[in-house]
């Protein structure tokens, strides 16, 4: 894939109004409702994702459009390694949701709910052929630069709702506006909703300015992201995980790591020399606060209070987690598990059988893996948490030196990682906005990294996407005083 070289976000901008190409360059509605939707994820979280109603919410509508949007005469299926692992695991799914559906007893709502991890791959295939379609019209370097001059414009708005909600998280209000019909608050987020929308926005939020004038606004939106940064790994050390997680896979060079110990140290040395200690609600932000958030995700902790509440957190999950592992290995749950239906909560003695009904009921274990185990077999839990993101995420490592990997691309893997660490310690995948954004980050690295298209040519019916159709690089080229030039 020739890649080189790469106009700017503020290139594109510019020069497609000066070609006159600026209706060609448009994206097409159903790709701007998608980011549209995926940039109200990303903010909101689950304040967002149960608006509708239930059991249709606003994700399901989507979905409904990019189905309806991608499915074309010429559309291009995405062919590589994780694609193709991805519908073995759908495969698998439909086989395990049929067998569900002969018990009776299990509710129809129960079964999707479970299967949600993999319900929401529609969105992976979708996002590929809607972001294929565009570049068959534009190229490949264009396409990217739009898509990542999108990303800096919602930015600030986006950061502005993170920072609310980070802030909401802290002062714990008891009364939030709620959705009529789902009774889900408005203003509702968990903290790792909000370390995989920072990794999202790091690339474009630290990158480097060449506008002086872009210089304040830029410090407004890294105080923003650093402080609702804080506040996140203080609240929840499986955001804390997520979050370093994410940023490390973004760019993971020696110099990288370094500059982030740099911007985090002073941070840190703040906290011990000054001994602040704030209380919030059951967690306390201080700097032994953030060391037992620390030995705690190591697999320690302290005795004093504040270390106990998250050492006994840790010991109750683990208990669970042993339980289902022992099943799986007893029962040797290779292809099958319990069912997409079941609740492993009241399985395993965690809940009562009376909460059952409740819709707030306890019923995954707070980590994808073995929720997958336990519910549809090894294979599919392996293949989706481990296959299928490694799979992908190494192919957008595979670039020449001189072939800057897009910022785009950066945020797209950094969340992906950091979406799969908050799944191994909560509940995200298994969420809309978790489920919503990883498969649809996922897609669109698996566009990023396929053969680029000419523009204006289609695929011939029969010819495989991974082919590429010409060997030339993409017809998005910068002239020698940095103009775009469009080769029709």
């Amino acid at each position: 894939m020739a890649l080189k070289p790469l106009p700017s976000a503020e290139m594109v901008g510019t020069s497609v109004g000066s070609l006159g190409e600026r209706a060609r360059f448009r994206a097409p509605s159903s790709l701007v409702l998608l980011f549209v939707g995926l940039m109200l994820y990303a903010a909101f979280g689950k304040g967002f994702a149960y608006a509708g109603w239930p059991p249709i919410f606003v994700g399901e509508v989507l979905m409904a459009v990019v189905i309806a949007a991608s499915l074309r005469p010429q559309a291009a299926i995405p062919y590589n390694a994780a694609a193709a692992v991805t519908a073995v695991l759908i495969a698998f799914g439909a086989v395990q949701l049929a067998v569900d559906r002969l018990d009776g007893a299990v509710p129809l709502l129960e079964t999707l709910r479970g299967l949600a991890p993999l319900y929401y791959s529609v969105y992976g295939f979708g996002t590929y052929m809607l972001l294929r379609a565009y570049e068959q019209r534009i190229g490949r370097a264009a396409a990217l630069a739009v898509v990542e001059r999108a990303v800096i414009a919602a930015a600030p708005w986006v950061m502005g709702v993170v920072t609310v909600l980070a802030t909401l998280l802290l002062v714990e209000p008891r009364a939030l506006p709620t959705w009529p019909k789902s009774g889900v608050p408005l203003l509702l987020s968990k903290p790792w909703d909000l370390a995989v929308t920072l990794v999202l926005f790091a690339p474009v939020i630290f990158m480097r300015q060449r506008r002086p004038a872009f210089a304040g606004p830029q410090l407004v939106l890294i105080t923003l992201w650093c402080s609702s940064a804080v506040v996140i790994s203080f609240r929840s050390r499986g955001a804390l995980l997520a979050l370093v997680a994410g940023l490390f896979i973004l760019r993971p060079h020696v110099t990288r790591i370094l500059k982030g110990i740099m911007v985090g140290t002073p941070i840190v040395l703040l906290l011990y020399v000054t001994g602040i200690s704030v209380e919030v609600g059951y967690r306390e932000i201080s700097y032994e606060a953030l060391g037992d958030a620390v030995a705690s995700v190591l697999g320690g902790g302290s005795d004093d209070e504040v270390g106990g509440d998250y050492v006994a957190t840790t010991e109750w999950r683990s208990e669970w987690w042993r339980a289902i592992w022992a099943d799986v290995s007893e029962e040797r749950m290779l292809l099958h598990g319990h069912g997409w239906g079941d609740n492993l909560a009241i399985r395993y003695g965690i809940a009562s059988h009376t909460a059952a009904d409740d819709p707030r009921a306890l019923r995954v274990p707070h980590n994808i893996f073995l929720s997958l185990a336990g519910r549809a077999g090894l294979a599919v839990a392996v293949g989706l948490v481990v296959v299928v993101p490694v799979l992908t995420i190494g192919r957008t490592f595979r670039r020449q030196p001189d072939q800057p990997t897009p910022r785009t691309v950066e945020a797209a893997r950094g969340g992906v990682v950091a979406a799969l660490v908050a799944s191994l310690t909560d509940v995200f995948l298994e969420s809309p906005q978790g489920g919503i954004i990883t498969w649809s980050l996922l897609g669109f690295l698996w566009w990023s990294c396929a053969p680029a298209v000419e523009p204006g040519r289609h695929l011939e019916a029969g010819t495989q996407d991974g082919a590429q159709n010409d060997n030339r690089p993409s017809a998005m080229k910068l002239g020698s005083a940095g103009e775009v030039r469009v080769h029709r």
